[in-house]
């Protein structure tokens, strides 16, 4: 497959490519930026850079959801589906016609896509929850050991095992590293559904590797459980491509294969670890009850057989519904804790138990699917074993046929009963909180329209080598042309430039080229033309220029005669003598007439056009007179002083001052400290001192929200202050 240098396909890269140019693209991210601008303006944040890596996350976030569903969502959503579609078939298309291939097409889209799942996986593991969408589907092994990997990541564990083996690889043997090793010996040469690990030396050793590890950091001297020897299989089974059969394992692959077990095991439901104590027994009780319920729900009949083999066999007695169900909770728990406990381990044939693994696996992080898909599994085989637990006839023999019986369950079959039964419901489970971006897998439950361009195309026939070397010289001269074509435009392009420059030049006089009789005729019609425009404009702003010149003139004879006129009037008020009245706190009205007639009212010129420099310096401007306005608030104001100084005479007595300063002192300080309280409030509150204008913003019930709070908060300081206060002047008496 062609890689790209980033180490993606090729088609995904030249989609990605097509995509970053379309149209719909930059319509999306105008939106997108509007929505994020709108939460800063809204968050009091001035830039994006501001914000800390998870606030810029979160916030594209919120403006993805909120683009989500609208016009330039939906079309970006089909751009980048029809041009993946085309990418991924050019691709595919290109395979079979170049490389021969001998798989059919729908392998080869099969294969392309799982490849750019994966570097897309390996790129951003957070979107592990992509693969919600494999539910009830067997991943594919490439992709199941990456999905396994994401889901039981635990850097801890695995450095915790690097540094043992570093610094004392020997406290990471068991110290019964000899009994687990013939353990796991006799389980792989002994157990049916072990088959393909046998005759594997790195599979033997690096079971026996992690189950030492595992015992040793118990750090327990009980010996290790026997369903621990099987939990390790699945994962030998998924790193089989990573293990070599004639030597041990590479200590990497030891390494993952550790972080991988003791994850699960540390992450193991109750009813799973059983390990006999009373919170694993309550638990265990709680999940036989829900699978009696599913069971007798879905499959009555295999009901009817439990209780039947797990009935007294010496005297029939007439059971009661309550004594069935007593007999169904105590046939289902022989049967079921063996299974749960090894997690369905020996007694699924390898491909049904990885299938089960891997959707057991990416539930993990979804609170109650795994209960729910465990108890889905148990009642789905229960069910489809049903015929053949009839035959047994003792507790012994049930267990006995139903181990050999449900290693013969294939995948289709528990698929199609979970499709049948439970798929919607655990599908809106993992989906509860996140909405999936890409199709459903399941084509039964699929919702979205199929791709278009498979059946569109069809496959280039077989060709000959001289057939291709043919179709590449025909293809190499057709790119020949096409680049001959191009020259020739550029060129032909560059002299329609040149001409038309020439002429621009010619046509403004500035060179003189040699011309045939048309074009003569045309320039002497152009430069008529030119010329008579030119005249045009000469006159029309010669007539400007004697407008303005008019205007000036009729300016300079105005002000020449308001000058003149304030000339008069000052040498009018320098001859005129007024009598100087007699002081009185409240004039009367003719002495205020009088007053304004001795004041001569201002010219026209003079309120508007300030006068000459040289006038003002000569001329000194009379003492204002006041107006009957003026003098009335001169007198209130007087008034008010007066009564002012009234009430701090009677209050501080006469002459007594030190008592109003220092209470003007203590009411400053109150103030200050008023003013301080205010912003420790809105600190506490708003996280930050809000600016002039920021509290009226927030709508009328946040302001009384917020204002009663702070006052709550500011009253709560002054008593703690007072109650200082009074305990050091307790101390001080």
């Amino acid at each position: 497959m062609a890689t790209g240098p980033q180490g993606y396909p090729k088609w995904l890269l030249n989609c990605k490519q097509n995509i970053g140019d379309s149209k719909d693209w930059n319509v999306f991210l105008r939106e997108l930026h509007d929505a994020i601008q709108q939460q800063l303006t809204e968050s009091h944040v001035q830039y994006f850079s501001d914000l800390s890596e998870p606030e810029k996350e979160l916030f594209m976030e919120r403006a993805t959801k909120a683009l989500e569903g609208g016009t330039s969502y939906n079309n970006l959503m089909k751009k980048v589906s029809l041009l993946m579609d085309q990418s991924l078939n050019e691709e595919v298309s290109r395979q079979l016609l170049e490389d021969s291939p001998i798989d059919t097409k729908s392998d080869l889209i099969i294969e392309n896509a799982e490849e750019g799942a994966l570097s897309l996986l390996k790129k951003w593991p957070e979107m592990k929850e992509k693969l919600h969408v494999c539910l009830n589907q067997p991943l594919p092994p490439p992709l199941r050991q990456l999905a396994w990997r994401l889901y039981l990541s635990n850097t801890k564990v695995r450095k915790q095992y690097v540094d043992l083996l570093n610094t004392n690889p020997r406290a990471a043997i068991s110290q019964y590293d000899y009994e687990i090793s013939q353990k796991c010996e006799q389980l792989i040469n002994s157990e049916p559904t072990f088959s393909d690990l046998r005759g594997s030396v790195g599979n033997f050793y690096g079971m026996k590797a992690v189950l030492s590890y595992h015992h040793s950091a118990q750090k327990t001297k009980n010996r290790l459980r026997d369903v621990d020897h099987l939990l390790v299989v699945p994962f030998l089974e998924v790193a089989s491509s990573s293990i070599p059969r004639k030597e041990p394992p590479a200590g990497r692959v030891v390494a993952l294969l550790v972080e991988e077990f003791e994850t699960l095991m540390g992450g193991r439901p109750g009813f799973v670890e059983d390990s006999g104590s009373d919170l694993h027994n309550e638990e265990v009780r709680a999940f036989i009850d829900k699978v009696a319920t599913m069971l007798s729900a879905k499959y009555p009949e295999s009901v009817k057989n439990i209780v039947d083999k797990f009935s007294p066999s010496k005297e029939k007695i007439v059971a009661t519904e309550t004594g069935n169900q007593a007999l169904l909770r105590e046939g289902l728990m022989e049967i079921c804790r063996p299974m749960l406990r090894s997690l369905f381990v020996t007694y699924l044939n390898r491909d049904t138990l990885l299938y089960v693994w891997d959707n057991y696996i990416i539930g993990l992080d979804t609170p109650g699917f795994s209960t729910e898909w465990l108890a889905i599994v148990l009642v789905t085989i229960l069910g489809l074993t049903k015929d053949k637990i009839k035959e047994a006839t003792s507790p012994a023999m049930l267990e006995k046929i139903l181990k050999t019986e449900s290693c013969k369950l294939t995948v289709p079959q528990i698929q199609y009963e979970v499709k049948q039964y439970y798929y919607k419901d655990l599908f809106s489970m993992l989906t509860r909180d996140s909405k999936a971006a890409i199709p459903v897998l399941d084509p039964t439950q699929a919702l979205h329209p199929p791709w278009r361009h498979w059946y569109n195309d069809v496959i280039p026939p077989f060709t000959k080598p001289q057939d291709r070397r043919k179709a590449n010289v025909t293809r190499q001269i057709e790119r020949e042309r096409l680049a001959q074509q191009q020259k020739d435009a550029e060129t032909a392009r560059r002299e329609q430039e040149a001409r038309d420059r020439r002429h621009r030049l010619r046509l403004y006089g500035f060179i003189n080229i040699p011309k045939s009789k048309e074009e003569e005729e045309e320039y002497l019609k152009l430069s008529a033309l030119d010329r008579q425009r030119v005249e045009q404009e000469r006159i029309k702003l010669e007539e400007q220029i004697q407008e303005e010149r008019r205007r000036r003139v009729e300016a300079e004879r105005r002000a020449a005669q308001e000058i003149e006129n304030l000339r008069l009037e000052i040498a009018a008020l320098k001859n005129q003598k007024p009598p100087t009245p007699a002081y009185s706190p409240t004039p009367s009205v003719s002495s205020y007439v009088s007053r304004q007639l001795l004041a001569p009212p201002p010219s026209r010129v003079s309120t508007h056009a300030p006068p000459p420099v040289m006038v003002v310096k000569e001329v000194r401007t009379p003492t204002p007179v006041q107006t009957p306005v003026e003098q009335k608030n001169k007198i209130v104001a007087d008034f008010l002083n007066r009564v002012l100084l009234g009430l701090n005479k009677v209050a501080h007595a006469e002459d007594q001052y030190v008592e109003k300063e220092e209470l003007d002192r203590a009411t400053q300080g109150y103030l200050i400290q008023n003013v301080k309280d205010i912003k420790r409030a809105q600190k506490q509150l708003f996280g930050q001192h809000l600016k002039p204008g920021e509290f009226e913003k927030l709508s009328p019930k946040e302001q009384q929200e917020k204002s009663e709070a702070m006052i709550k908060l500011m009253q709560t300081w002054r008593e703690e202050r007072r109650e200082k206060e009074l305990a050091q002047d307790k101390d001080a008496f």
